[in-house]
This record gives C-alpha cells, sequence and structure tokens, in this order.
C-alpha cells in the first residue's frame, strides 16, 4: 500500500507539467516542474518533463546535458521511459531509445512493456535482426500470446527483404518452417497469422501452397476485407495459369459486381487464353467456363439485361469493346465474321456508349484508349454521328447552347474526343481562332448552371474554357508568337477566379508563367493548391524547377526548407505506421510502408531539392571567403564520397494530374517523361559535382600551410590529400560534361509534360568551361604552393588572367539587353534566365578565386619576409600575383556590368508599364477579361521587379566578396597583408 500510495503521489505532483506540454504551455511547464523537484530532487520523470519543455522552447542544449544525465542513471520507470523516447524522436535519435530501453531491459529482463517498446525502438530503426531477437525474448516471456511469435516472424521475413541473395535460401523458408509449426500444433487463432504465412509463400512463389491455404480451413479466417477470399483465389490461379479456373472465378465475381472493370480485364483474358489453346472443356464437367469469344460476348450481353431498368452500369458496355481490343491484339480480330457473330461493330460499341454514358466526365477517359480500334473514315463518322445526337439549338445569328448541365457535358465531351482524334489539326489558324472565341463564349454562358454550386466545386462549363486554352497553345507552338500565351493566361486567371479549386487551371497556368519568366504569380497559385505530404514530391517539380532560375531566391529557400522538411518527416512517421501495423497485426501493410519509404528517400526530387538548397545557401548566405568556409563546416559534406546511386532514384513526378486530351497522333508524353528523367538525373549529377568541387576546393583552401593534417571538419582524408580529391572531381566533371553533349540541343517538351532542366543553356552557353577553367586555377596555384613560385607556367598565368574573365564577360554582352524588345512588341522572356545563371556561375568562380587568395595570402606573406631580409632594392614579385589581381579585376568589372545589365532590364530603372505596351491581343470584347489582364501585367512586372531586386542585391553580395579578394591594390607597390 505504501508503495502503491507513492506511485499515487508522483502522479498527482506530475499532472499539472503534463497539462502544460498539452497545452503548449512550455514555460509554466519548465516553472512546474522546477516546483516538483524542490521537493523531489530525483524524481527522473519530472527531469524528463522538464528537458522536453526546455527542447520545444528551443534550448536543446540544456535539455541534452538533462537527458544525457538521465539516461547514464538507466531509468525503468514507464513514464520516465515515455518522455525520454518522445525526447529523442523530436531530436530525430531513434537509436538512443533503443539504447534506452536495452539498458532497461538488463535492469528488468521480465518485463513485458519495456521489451515491447524496446521490438518497436527496432522498428524505428530497421533492424530486423534485433526486432527477431527481442520477438522471440517476448515469447519466451510469455508464450501463450501469438503476435509476439509472428512479429519474430515477421521480421524474419523482412531481413528478406533487405538481403534478396538469402530472402529464398535462408530467411524464407525459416518463415514458412516457424509458421507451418504453429500450423500443424493448430495454434493459428486470427486472420493476421493466416495472412503472413500468405505472405512468405507468395514470396517464395509457391502458388499450389497458399492456393490450399485459401481454399482450405485457414481461408474461413480471412474475413476483414469484402471478397478477399474469392480475389485471392482468382489472383493465384492466374499465377498458376489455370486458366479455366480464372475464368470461372472471375465470372462469378462478376456476377456480384458487374461494374468491377479490373475483373472483366482479367474475365476476358483468360477465355482468350482458353481459345488460343484451343481448350474445352470435359464432356460431364458442370463447371461455368467461357472458352469462346461467343459465349464471353453472350455473357456480357446476359450482364447487360441484368442491368437494364436499374442505375447503368459502365463495365459490361465497356466490356464489349475490351473483348474486341484482346482480340485484336492477339490478331484473332476479323471484322466481318465477328460482327456476324454478335461481337458487335466498335463504332456502334462506342457510339451506344456514348448515349449512355457521354453526360458523365468519365466518358472521354472510358473511350479514349479505344479509339484506336477504329480507322481514320470510321474516326471521322463517330464524330459526325456524335454530333448530331448532341442535338444543340442552332440559331440563325448566335451561338446554341446547351439547355441543361447534362447536354452541356455531352458536347464537352465531344470537344474532348475531336480533339484527342486530330480534328482540330486539320483547321487553318483562323479556324481554330474562330472556334477557341465561341468556346470561350460557351464557357461564359455554362456559369450561369454553377451559380450556387460551392466554392469548392468545379464549374461545369470549365472544360470549355481548357480546350480553348489548348488550342490557343497549339497555335502558338506552330507560330512562336508570345501574345497568344499571355492570352491564355489571361483565360486561365479568369477560369480559376470562377473555379478557385480546379487544379487542372492552376498547373497549367503555373507552366505558362515560367514560361514567360515570371515566376511571381507562381507561388500564390501554388499555395492555394495546398500541395501537402506526399504531394510535395509529386507535384512539386511543377515549382521547384523555375523559382531558381528565375531569380527568387527567397522563395527558393522558403519552398526547398518546406520540401526538405517532408522527406525528413516522412521516415518518423512511416516508423509509426510500421509500429501501427506489428501492433494491430497488419502485416500485409509492413511491405507497403517500407517500400513506400524507401521510394521517398531514393526520390529523384528530394536529391534534387537538397543539392539545389544546399548550392543556394553556399552562394546566398556568403559575402566573404570566411562565411564561405564556415557554411561548408555547417553543410558537413565529405567530397570524396558520392552518396547517391544515380540509377536507383525514383521518379516519382506525377504528369497525369493534367488532362489535354493531346491527339494520340502526336502525344508523345511516355517519351518526354523517360527524356526528362535521363535529363533530369544528368543535371543532378553536374550539381552534385559541382557541390562537391566547391567544397573540396574550399577544404583545400583552408588546408593551405598545414603540414600534416589530413582531417578538417571532422571528416578525415585518410586515403587521399584534398588536392588529389579535387583532381578527381575535376576529372569526373569534364567527363561527364562530355557525355551530357546531346543534351546541347533543347528539347521539346509538351504543355503538360515535364520541363526542361538548365543543363541544355549551361553546355551551350560554356558556363561549364568557365567553371572548370576556374578549378583549374585553383590547382595551378596550389601548385605553386606545394612547389614553389619559380615554377611557373607561363601558359597558365595567361589562363590565370584571362580566361575566366572573358569568357563571363563574353556572356554578359550576348544576353544583356531590354525586357520589352524594340520594334516586335514583346517581352524577352529568356533575358531574365540568362542572366541569373551568369550570376551563379560568377558566383561558383567567386568562391573559387576566395580559395586561390587563402591559398596565396601566407606566399605573400612570405615573400614579404624574405625581401625584407635583403638589403638593397626589394625583390621583384612572382608575376602569379599579378595574374591573380588581374583576375580579380576582371571579374570585379564582370560583375558590375552584369549588376548594370539586371538594373537595365528591371522595369522599375525602365519606368515601363508593361499593362499599356499592347503586348497581347484580346480575344474577346469582355470587360472582365480586360480588367484581369490589367491585373496580370502587374503580376508580371512585380515578379520581374522581384528577379532583378534579388539578383542585384546577390551580386552586390559577390561584388563585395570580390572586393575582400585582392592581393594588394596597387599594381606597382604591394601592400602590407
Amino acid at each position: 500500500m505504501a508503495s502503491r500510495s507513492h506511485v499515487d503521489v508522483n502522479e498527482r505532483r506530475l499532472r499539472p507539467i503534463y497539462d502544460c506540454l498539452d497545452n503548449g504551455n512550455n514555460k509554466k511547464a519548465i516553472q512546474e516542474a522546477d516546483k516538483v523537484l524542490k521537493k523531489q530532487k530525483d524524481l527522473q520523470c519530472a527531469r524528463v518533463l522538464k528537458a522536453l519543455a526546455l527542447l520545444r522552447l528551443g534550448r536543446h542544449d540544456e535539455s541534452a546535458i538533462l537527458l544525457k544525465d538521465i539516461h547514464a542513471q538507466n531509468p525503468t520507470d514507464e513514464a520516465t521511459l515515455q518522455a525520454m523516447s518522445i525526447c529523442y524522436r523530436e531530436v530525430y535519435k531513434l537509436d538512443l531509445i533503443a539504447d534506452l530501453y536495452e539498458n532497461a531491459h538488463k535492469n528488468r529482463p521480465d518485463n513485458e512493456d519495456i521489451l515491447s517498446s524496446l521490438f518497436m525502438a527496432y522498428v524505428r530503426l530497421g533492424d530486423y535482426k534485433k526486432q527477431q531477437q527481442t520477438a522471440m525474448t517476448l515469447h519466451r516471456l510469455q508464450p501463450q500470446k501469438n503476435p509476439y511469435y509472428f512479429w519474430a516472424v515477421m521480421s524474419i521475413v523482412m531481413q528478406g527483404h533487405q538481403d534478396e541473395k538469402l530472402a529464398k535460401g535462408m530467411f524464407l523458408p525459416l518463415a514458412e518452417r516457424m509458421t507451418k509449426k504453429y500450423i500443424e500444433e493448430e495454434k493459428i487463432t486470427a486472420e493476421a497469422e493466416v495472412q503472413i504465412y500468405l505472405i512468405i509463400l507468395e514470396l517464395l512463389e509457391k502458388w499450389e501452397d497458399a492456393l490450399k491455404v485459401v481454399e482450405g480451413p485457414l481461408g474461413d479466417k480471412l474475413t476483414s476485407e469484402f471478397n478477399f477470399r474469392e480475389n485471392k483465389t482468382a489472383d493465384l490461379y492466374t499465377k498458376l495459369e489455370r486458366w479455366p479456373q480464372v475464368n470461372r472465378e472471375y465470372k462469378k465475381l462478376l456476377k456480384e459486381n458487374p461494374d468491377h472493370w479490373s475483373n472483366w480485364q482479367d474475365y476476358i483474358g483468360a477465355c482468350l487464353r482458353l481459345v488460343e489453346a484451343s481448350w474445352t472443356p470435359d464432356k460431364d464437367s458442370e463447371e461455368d467456363i467461357d472458352y469462346t469469344e461467343n459465349m464471353v460476348a453472350t455473357f456480357v450481353q446476359e450482364t447487360i439485361k441484368q442491368c437494364e431498368g436499374k442505375r447503368p452500369q459502365r463495365g459490361p458496355y465497356l466490356a464489349q469493346l475490351e473483348l474486341i481490343r484482346q482480340m485484336k491484339d492477339k490478331n484473332s480480330w476479323k471484322p466481318n465474321l465477328s460482327e456476324s457473330e454478335q461481337l458487335g461493330d466498335p463504332m456502334q460499341l462506342l457510339l451506344r456508349y456514348y448515349d449512355l454514358f457521354g453526360d458523365k466526365p468519365c466518358c472521354f477517359e472510358d473511350m479514349k484508349s479505344f479509339t484506336k480500334l477504329l480507322t481514320e473514315d470510321k474516326e471521322t463518322k463517330l464524330i459526325s454521328m456524335i454530333t448530331e445526337s448532341v442535338d444543340l439549338p442552332k440559331p440563325e445569328e448566335s451561338l446554341g447552347y446547351a439547355s441543361s448541365v447534362k447536354q452541356m457535358q455531352r458536347h464537352i465531351t465531344l470537344l474532348e474526343l475531336m480533339r484527342y482524334m486530330g480534328y482540330y489539326d486539320k483547321l487553318s489558324t483562323d479556324d481554330r481562332l474562330v472556334l477557341i472565341k465561341e468556346y470561350i463564349q460557351r464557357y461564359h454562358n455554362g456559369l450561369d448552371f454553377g451559380k450556387n454550386l460551392l466554392s469548392t466545386d468545379l464549374q461545369y462549363s470549365d472544360n470549355y474554357l481548357l480546350i480553348a486554352v489548348l488550342l490557343l497553345l497549339d497555335i502558338w507552338r506552330e507560330t512562336k508568337k508570345d501574345y497568344l500565351v499571355w492570352q491564355a493566361i489571361v483565360q486561365l486567371e479568369k477560369g480559376i477566379n470562377n473555379s478557385r479549386s480546379n487544379f487542372h487551371m492552376k498547373l497549367i497556368l503555373m507552366r505558362l508563367y515560367c514560361i514567360m519568366g515570371a515566376y511571381g504569380p507562381c507561388h500564390t497559385v501554388y499555395e492555394s493548391m495546398e500541395v501537402k505530404h506526399v504531394m510535395n514530391d509529386t507535384l512539386g517539380h511543377t515549382i521547384a524547377n523555375h523559382v531558381g532560375r528565375l531569380g527568387h531566391f527567397v522563395a527558393a529557400c522558403a519552398m526547398y526548407g518546406t520540401m526538405l522538411r517532408f522527406f525528413a518527416v516522412n521516415h518518423k512517421e512511416t516508423a509509426e505506421y510500421l509500429i501501427a501495423s506489428y501492433k494491430y497485426g497488419s502485416f500485409s501493410k509492413i511491405h507497403e510502408f517500407v517500400k513506400f519509404r524507401e521510394r521517398l528517400q531514393k526520390s529523384l526530387q528530394y536529391s534534387s531539392a537538397m543539392t539545389e538548397s544546399m548550392l543556394l545557401d553556399l552562394v546566398l548566405e556568403t559575402s566573404s571567403h570566411m562565411s564561405t568556409e564556415q557554411m561548408v563546416t555547417y553543410m558537413e559534406i565529405d567530397p570524396e564520397k558520392e552518396k547517391d546511386g544515380y540509377d536507383e532514384l525514383c521518379d516519382n513526378r506525377d504528369f497525369s494530374v493534367v488532362e489535354s486530351w493531346e491527339p494520340h497522333s502526336r502525344c508523345k508524353l511516355e517519351e518526354a517523361k523517360l527524356h526528362s528523367r535521363k535529363e533530369e538525373v544528368l543535371w543532378l549529377k553536374v550539381r552534385k559535382i559541382t557541390l562537391r568541387v566547391l567544397t573540396a576546393s574550399v577544404m583545400l583552401g583552408q588546408q593551405s600551410g598545414k603540414s600534416d593534417s589530413h582531417t578538417n571538419n571532422g571528416i578525415k582524408h585518410d586515403k587521399k590529400p584534398p588536392h588529389e580529391v579535387l583532381t578527381d572531381l575535376l576529372s569526373q566533371l569534364t567527363q561527364h560534361i562530355d557525355s551530357c553533349k546531346e543534351y546541347s540541343t533543347p528539347y521539346q517538351y509538351p504543355v503538360h509534360g515535364p520541363f526542361r532542366t538548365q543543363l541544355c543553356l549551361y553546355l551551350r552557353e560554356r558556363h561549364c568551361q568557365a567553371f572548370t577553367d576556374m578549378v583549374s586555377n585553383v590547382m595551378y596555384v596550389q601548385h605553386l604552393h606545394n612547389n614553389g613560385l619559380d615554377k611557373l607556367d607561363n601558359e597558365k598565368e595567361e589562363k590565370l588572367r584571362t580566361s575566366v574573365p572573358d569568357l563571363i564577360s563574353g556572356l554578359i554582352s550576348k544576353h544583356k539587353g531590354s525586357l520589352v524588345v524594340d520594334g516586335e512588341n514583346c517581352i524577352n522572356t529568356s533575358i531574365l534566365e540568362n542572366l541569373v545563371i551568369i550570376a551563379e556561375t560568377l558566383s561558383h568562380v567567386t568562391i573559387l578565386v576566395g580559395v586561390c587568395h587563402r591559398i596565396l595570402k601566407p606566399l605573400k606573406s612570405q615573400w614579404n619576409k624574405k625581401s625584407k631580409k635583403k638589403k638593397g632594392e626589394p625583390l621583384e614579385y612572382p608575376c602569379t600575383f599579378a595574374s591573380y589581381n588581374q583576375l580579380v579585376e576582371g571579374l570585379d568589372k564582370a560583375a558590375k556590368d552584369l549588376h548594370q545589365a539586371i538594373r537595365d532590364m528591371d522595369p522599375v530603372f525602365l519606368t515601363i508599364d508593361l499593362s499599356k505596351l499592347s503586348l497581347t491581343q484580346s480575344l474577346c470584347d469582355i470587360e472582365e477579361d480586360s480588367a484581369i489582364e490589367r491585373d496580370m501585367w502587374c503580376k508580371v512586372e512585380k515578379s520581374y521587379q522581384v528577379s532583378a531586386r534579388e539578383v542585384t542585391e546577390f551580386l552586390h553580395n559577390k561584388m563585395q566578396y570580390l572586393s575582400t579578394l585582392r592581393i594588394y591594390k596597387n599594381k606597382t607597390k604591394l601592400d602590407s597583408m
């Protein structure tokens, strides 16, 4: 009783601290903890809760001292252990949680809760071997509890996931034997235990054994998911290629649910396999198996008849077309014979499907894949027949508008089909412009049907506007007239005003703004989409490729920060999902969560965001070489090692979000995705090697003058000294650039597809040469440092003086100019990107110049000392100092020229009002369009101003940086350092 009373007192005293922490009042929590500790100095839980409050207040050092002290005491109290686990999770020190519970287990080896928590700590770490050992210890402690035993089994299965070579040879057979033992002893009590046995058998590809489990007594336990047992049976028969049984099982499922599309595909596929094998049933067989095309057609017709009088179901109608498609794929489709056997004519089947479902938004997607069954003549005939069936009113002098939402949707579906079948490609530019104006009018008329919609609903007529915009962009691709893009932007801005949740319009709008060099409006649009969680990976590319290249550096830092936080948090959250899966026996989800986590960890977007963020920090947050060295130390990059395997990177970008109804004759999205992935990986490698070169160079500069140190920033270079690492990296970069030569020609990506990287620009404009030449200069200066200033090379001295400044000055002269092209009434949309990448190249070169300064500075001091010892005239200084000084002066002049070039394109300095320059032509005489157009030009102008301001500030920083890097101020006399 006394012990229990003591616990109650502790709980009562700790309650106010818990309440303050729950309410987010961390300062009050510290005060309450201090009150408790005055009465009980050694109450560990109170000290841990105080550490947690300190942590949440950002006082990490104080919190770490408290936690370290308590950790060393090896606490075993459950409340203390839980509170410490929370602290370690918040600072992401998961290994310390495991260590904490390991020590607690040693002190209390028979405590089930501590062992269970230790198992979950290993789950967070992904240490499957220790998971297995801990689970078996739990099983021995509580042999009557099956879950602990199957935790061990699943841990063995996951060890197989880690090592595929050992999986089928050792881990999976062991897991199978352990599970079989429980089956033979009839100890299986739960569905989860059957599920894990199925997982093991399927990983071992023992389909026959898995089928026996599903069809046997154990299969009776598979009840949590509707029709799970039936679907699993059909799937296993498919794996075993028992096509009669596959057909039978899917036919049963279709009788229960005639609208299940994937079941129709599998059912038809199994039947055609039987046709291919000329299979027929035994005479005495009573199994319901369809083994000819006509039997499938009959079953489909019967299913359609059974559904008559009820809500129409799409599955059976699409199944008729799917049968023809699969037959065509197998070269068994004979049009005349098939029609006589009532399989149907594809055109008539599509027409009937449109008659039934043409007013559904899904109709186009359903019909899209089956239009390939038609010849060009039949496509034209189908469009003609559908046009007649839409039956819009036809007034003599005006458009005939739809009288209902359904009629309007049927017309929109028709237009989508027309675009997909290439109808608009045959029209002249003038004819398409007439249609564009018509669709915009129809869009405005259709808004009347959506007056009472919620703000989260899409307007019924939105697709009229989208089709009009896509037609405008088609004409722009052909004519290269930018006013068409500006007009498309106006229409999309209008569409979003009326339909605030239309993500199709938002994604296209952001793309168009970025094409025109104006990132500014995109940020608001992107924020309005509320992109969260995994969408940072799948949709983050829509702005990540543009924010930095268009000079919005502040927005880039914020965006990369948000994106990287998601990837950091993902690992924590996935660990909690895995723990829940073990707790509740959802073993089938464990593989899914692990694969999801791995896919995100290997994400191309993650790797790109991390690299771009670090490069941005390196050039944006540094105004002197000292601050650059501090930044490199903070980043903790090991330039000698490459962490990522580029071939393993996962491209998780989603390009299917935007439907463009692109004509199938020129729709090359898959080809574009493959090309884009290669380009993204090649550009990522350029950026990563660039980052490593800059890091290695800075480390090399830091080590100049140190004789025998091979350690820097906590990184040991036992194998290679820094100058050898830099030599290897320069070789890697040069070889990689040579392998990228084919990407120096721009690739034309579709508007709804990927966007190009800056690789083409980087190669074509010789930014790569400016960078590699400067790295060569660093290596030359380091060579002089190691071998003496008398080892001069005239050719390299000349290169040091002029090569890099000449290249950068040439780029500036080539690309500087006015924002508005004189005489052409359009904006020079490429000028900003060109000037920004020059600024970035200049910033990278400046860092390397800082390294040269770091190396030359002690050499100059030594020369001064040597000169003072000589009597008479001072020694003549080596020409390297003058060459270096000329390099700095040349770069300083280039920086000033670039600074002026950016100012010359800033609308503020040019006193340009873009809205008054008639840079676009209105399509319709609508007052709303004029207001939106004025607003658009304000946004665009502001975006260019922000870009110009941030890039000029950035360059001002670089000029300050360069001003600190001169060896001497006077060409004739060296000043003392």
